[in-house]
């Protein structure tokens, strides 16, 4: 029975925002990480019970964002990268709300003083780097 394999984007799109807390501890930790030491990590921002880590890592497993090794216990890393999560998202973001116009999206963010003089400054820099490559 064929399926088709998610892409990276999709499976960034479909973790939810509480799963992606989960996600930024293991992107951070570049060691695999036990249930408990993600609890831990989480435990100024959330007051998750070892149950909802548990169904929160069970979904990222089933979505293929992370990988698990069973050892004495399950150690989880992510098979998402945070750059194919962000990526994913700002696509997702093009598409829905400007449909898919990136000047739109760059005007907002300016007109809207969202970017700082720094950002664009950095902006610029990368523009013109970039440039200079092709």
């Amino acid at each position: 029975d064929w399926m088709e394999v998610p892409s990276m984007s999709d499976i960034a799109n479909r973790v939810s925002d509480a799963e992606a807390e989960v996600l930024k501890v293991l992107w951070a930790s570049h060691t695999p990480m036990t249930e408990r030491q993600i609890t831990d990590a989480l435990r100024d921002e959330s007051d998750w019970s070892p149950t909802t880590m548990k169904t929160l890592l069970k979904r990222l497993y089933d979505k293929g964002a992370v990988r698990r090794e069973k050892r004495d216990v399950f150690y989880y890393t992510p098979a998402l990268s945070q750059a194919d999560f962000a990526k994913g998202r700002t696509v997702d973001l093009l598409n829905k709300v400007f449909g898919g116009n990136a000047k739109s999206l760059v005007s907002t963010m300016l007109s809207q003083d969202i970017l700082s003089e720094g950002d664009i400054d950095e902006l610029k820099k990368y523009w013109h780097e970039r440039g200079k490559k092709e």
